[in-house]
């Protein structure tokens, strides 16, 4: 199959598949910020703002106010649109590692159906989206050494929201761990894009009223919101599970696969280990580590592509039905105890599958 095609089906794979997160998700979720974000896109910038970090997350919600749909249709748009594009990203970052179609195909199922991309489906009313899909962008510009274009996407991302400082920061350690030759030029677009995000913020809280003291996340000496989301989930059994939410089986699949994933891929994914571990601390830990689709994902098919076919199919596919129904809430699936099981025994399978293949004779 041709660049072009292969493109175009990596494309129309991801539409399809999240179009099916969006039809199988609640019409309305129970909780959502969507008052927030469409206070502000209908007063951007607007003095004395009561939204606390909302406030600062524009870009968004004033790109839609400019689209002449219903407000409920402009945001689903948005997010099959931005998750699609970002899934394909990846997907085609993946295949061009060496992976191939099949890699693609693995690592398009696995992102559309984590539990990040899924919670979309039930809550479009967020900026996580675009940040979904900027951070796909900017992982294909540090595989191609683009870090002027990196440096333009981060300084307009950081306005979608505060987590793309954290990527740009990202690809920057990923750099350095390389030891690229241009490490510091990688290292430069990092600080200008985290320097934006400050300046924003301080010219906004000095000038303008703006602040975020009424959010838990601002209260830094108090655990932030790490500390109340684990007084908020009692037990061991329920943290680990919620920490395994994020892509279920497939962070096995994905440490596996860091020991015999390419170079590249192993530096991006040592580069993002500590900005998103630390976003753990004023996020929700399941939606924090959801952001690190763009490596677990391809990370995850490096060692998939390693068993037969029909075996890393059923694995990515009885695993995102696990993930999806976490982030979804959909009625339509069992409850995720029932999915924990095929997903597990199909793990299991993969893992006989490698070993098989390593006890196999060299003929």
């Amino acid at each position: 199959m041709s660049g072009a095609r292969a493109w175009i089906a990596i494309l129309m794979l991801n539409g399809a598949l999240s179009g099916l997160t969006q039809l199988v998700a609640p019409a309305q979720p129970r909780l959502s910020d969507r008052q927030e974000y469409e206070s502000v896109g209908q007063h951007p910038l607007e003095a004395d703002c009561t939204w606390s970090v909302y406030c600062y997350r524009v870009l968004v919600p004033v790109l839609l106010e400019q689209i002449p749909l219903a407000p409920d249709s402009r945001w689903r748009w948005f997010r099959w649109s931005a998750v699609t594009a970002a899934g394909a990203i990846v997907s085609s970052t993946a295949a061009s590692l060496g992976g191939g179609l099949s890699a693609a195909i693995l690592v398009s199922v696995m992102v559309q159906t984590s539990f990040g991309f899924a919670f979309t489906a039930y809550d479009p009313y967020s900026a996580e989206p675009m940040v979904y899909l900027t951070s796909a962008v900017l992982a294909w510009c540090w595989m191609a050494n683009r870090w002027a274009a990196a440096l333009a996407i981060g300084i307009a991302g950081v306005f979608a929201k505060e987590t793309v400082a954290l990527m740009s920061g990202a690809l920057a350690l990923a750099s350095f761990s390389e030891r690229r030759e241009n490490w510091r030029r990688w290292l430069v677009q990092a600080a200008i894009v985290a320097a934006t995000l400050l300046a924003f913020h301080g010219v906004m809280e000095t000038y303008f009223g703006w602040g975020i003291a009424t959010n838990p996340a601002s209260r830094f000496s108090e655990g932030s919101w790490l500390a109340l989301w684990w007084r908020n989930n009692p037990g061991i059994g329920r943290k680990t599970f919620y920490l395994s939410m994020p892509f279920g089986f497939v962070w096995l699949y994905a440490a596996a696969g860091f020991l015999i994933a390419p170079a590249k891929l192993r530096h991006l994914a040592i580069g993002a280990a500590l900005p998103f571990l630390a976003l753990n601390y004023v996020q929700n830990p399941e939606r924090a580590l959801a952001n690190v689709f763009f490596v677990v994902a391809p990370l995850a098919a490096v060692l998939l592509a390693r068993v037969p076919r029909p075996v890393a199919l059923a694995a990515v596919v009885t695993n995102g039905l696990f993930t999806a129904r976490a982030g979804t809430a959909s009625a339509w699936l069992p409850a995720t105890p029932y999915l924990l099981l095929p997903a597990a025994a199909t793990a299991a399978w993969v893992w006989w599958s490698l070993r098989h293949e390593r006890d196999e004779p060299q003929g």
